[in-house]
Formats: C-alpha cells, structure tokens, sequence
C-alpha cells in the first residue's frame, strides 16, 4: 500500500508551508483499500497473490503455483469456495509493467491512488491513476490508458468526498461536542475531504485529541494539524524537563532506566517499566505537562520476574532509605545493561556522591551508573 497521509512541506526557497501528499490522495479511508490484483500474463504470480485472470468476473486467490518447460499450473480459491485448477500447456510470456501488481478497474476505483498502475477489465486495458477531478458535485477518478486517452471515473458514493461547507460544519459540531473548552481558540478548514487545524491549544494531550477525533471521523480522508501548544510564562526547557522528571520518579521502582530531553519545548522520552505495573496513560499525563509543545514517547515492558540481581537492588534501595546522610533522597536502584543504575533525586551533589560510594562498596566489581537528579526542592 502506498503512503496517502498529509504531510506538511516547506519550501527551500522561500520558506512558505504547503500541504503535500505521497503519491497524492487515497481516495477512501485506509480501512477500505483493497489489495492490488496480480494480472496473469502480466505479472509474476506467488502464492499468497490476489490473482485475475482476462474475462473473469472476480479475482481469486493463489493456494498453489507450479511451472514447468511445458505447463503452468495454478490452483485458485474464491471466497473459500471450492478451488479451481488452471492448467495452461504453454506457459505464458509475463509481460509484467508493475511489480506490485495492478487496480482492477472500475471495481477498485475507490481504492486507487495517483500513480497505481490500473487494469480496466471492461475495456481490457492497461494504464496509470493521475488525477481527481471535480465534475459539477461528483469526483472523478482520472486514468491515463495506453493507448493515451483519459478515462473519467465517478468515483462511488460512499468514496465521494462530503462538500466542504457541509463537512465543516459536521467537524465544529463534533469539536464544540467534545471540547467545548478548547474549540474557540482552533480554526477549522475543509478541502476535498481534508481537514486544516489551525490555532492554539492547552497542551500536547489536547493537541492530539483534537488530530484523531478529526481522523476517527467518517468520509474525513485526512487531518493536518497547524495548532501549536499555548506558551506558559516562565516554562522553560529545564522547567518542562524537571516536570516530567518528577511525574516519572512518582511511579517509584515501577519505572526506571529513563532519559528525557527537552529543546525548544519538544520533549523526547524512553524508559522501562514492570509489566502491568506501569499506568496505562503515563504517556498522555506526560503529554499534559504544561509549556511542553511536541513529545516523542517511547516504553518498553519488561516481566519483574526476569530483572536480574532484583534482590540485591532492594536491600541497596533500602539501606539508602536508613543513612542519615541521604535524608530527603528519593533513590530507585534496578540492574540495566550489566550494571546497577541509580535513578531519582538527591538534595545535593554530596548526597549524589555518597549514594555512589555507597553502591560500589555493595556491589563490589559490578559497575555502577549514577544518574541521579540534583535538585534542591524535594
């Protein structure tokens, strides 16, 4: 399958925003797309391939496939039913023009995209998807045929896109439904089925709330989100940083080995987490930080059971909890990668070194990470 979703371009020139798309529109949602159709004769056949052959009334599928100096034989089954057989005692020359195999037209009309290599069976040729017309209030799929004539097909209802004015107003009402709250501040723009965001919102949560309830929505082809995050006075990286830190180390042992950045209010986090022990919509609380702009989120679950040396990580953990010197220190100890790693927060650099001193002595020649946090309010 092609790539149809919206992509945000810029030029190199003159810096102007324009929205592009690969290989242009898909002309119905992705749910609805069709595989492409092997044609026999013109392509090369494998199991597995949706096959059709000249004057059949629909395409099968290939169970089995042998060819040899003096036959071809291919089993075929449609829609489960019983299969059949087709023998050819000369095997065919594969006069193959697309590797990915065709659109059987105008049966797949609606799931072509610009550029698909398209096979019309009534009219038993073949050709190229260029375009989408709009003809009076029907859209029309545009096919480039080998003889070099264009052929206009009225795409089916169900794949025509919604007038924009209509659509528009069904995506504000849906907005004002859901988010009565943020959807003063947001525009809303509709083109061939495309739906432009534009405007500013609370938070990165809110941000792609908005994106996939537009998304989820019927006969909407697409979203393309311009709003951006409401600045938050004072939040700088570091701010929006510590933010998320604190959120993490609130989980206690149950999250760990985790690294955040932040540039320019686009945070990027990883981390790892005890199966079933980590809060389904950490990502989405992470998300709702305030000033944070973008977010790059990344987890991996692991089963407590298998994290090595589990012990000797909470008597360690413990034995911080009981020192004099580490009052105040919130110290989480798991065994990442061959080494015992330190995570949380400590009051001072000294705090910071004694936990180090400490781990090595406890651990004796395993190596020991010390990422602990230096911060003064705890």
């Amino acid at each position: 399958m092609k790539p149809h979703l919206p992509l945000l371009c810029m030029c190199e020139r003159c810096s102007a925003a324009f929205v592009g798309f690969s290989n242009e529109f898909a002309f119905s949602r992705p749910i609805d797309a069709g595989d492409y159709t092997a044609v026999y004769g013109y392509s090369r056949i494998s199991p597995g391939n949706w096959l059709y052959f000249k004057e059949s009334v629909k395409p099968g599928k290939v169970k089995s496939y042998f060819r040899t100096n003096e036959q071809e034989i291919i089993v075929v089954s449609y829609d489960g039913g019983q299969d059949m057989k087709f023998v050819f005692d000369h095997p065919a020359p594969v006069r193959e023009k697309s590797a990915e195999g065709y659109r059987l037209l105008p049966a797949q009309s609606a799931q072509t995209l610009l550029g698909d290599n398209i096979y019309h069976t009534l009219r038993d040729k073949f050709g190229i998807a260029v375009g989408l017309v709009k003809d009076g209030d029907k859209d029309k799929l545009a096919t480039l045929l080998e003889d070099g004539s264009v052929l206009f097909i009225t795409l089916p209802e169900q794949a025509q896109n919604i007038p924009n004015d209509k659509l528009s107003d069904i995506v504000l009402n849906k907005l004002r439904q859901l988010f009565p709250d943020d959807v003063s501040r947001v525009s809303v723009t509709v083109g061939q089925g495309v739906v432009y965001l534009d405007g500013l919102v609370k938070s990165v949560m809110i941000k792609r709330s908005l994106r996939a309830c537009i998304n989820n929505m019927p006969r909407v082809r697409g979203c393309v989100d311009f709003t951006k995050v409401i600045a938050e006075p004072g939040m700088t990286d570091k701010r929006i940083e510590n933010e998320i830190y604190m959120l993490l180390e609130s989980f206690g042992r149950n999250v760990f080995d985790y690294k955040v950045e932040v540039a320019n209010g686009k945070g990027s986090v990883s981390l790892c987490c005890f199966e079933g022990l980590c809060p389904k919509d950490l990502e989405n609380r992470i998300a709702e930080v305030p000033g944070l702009q973008d977010l790059n989120f990344s987890m991996v679950s692991l089963p407590e059971r298998e994290m090595r040396n589990r012990e000797t990580c909470l008597e360690m953990e413990h034995s911080y909890s009981l020192n004099s010197l580490l009052q105040g220190a919130k110290i989480k100890v798991s065994f990442v990668d061959d080494k015992y790693l330190l995570e949380g927060r400590v009051h001072s650099a000294f705090q910071k070194q004694i936990a180090l001193v400490n781990a090595v002595k406890m651990t004796l020649s395993t190596a020991v990470e010390n990422r602990l946090r230096v911060a003064g309010n705890l």
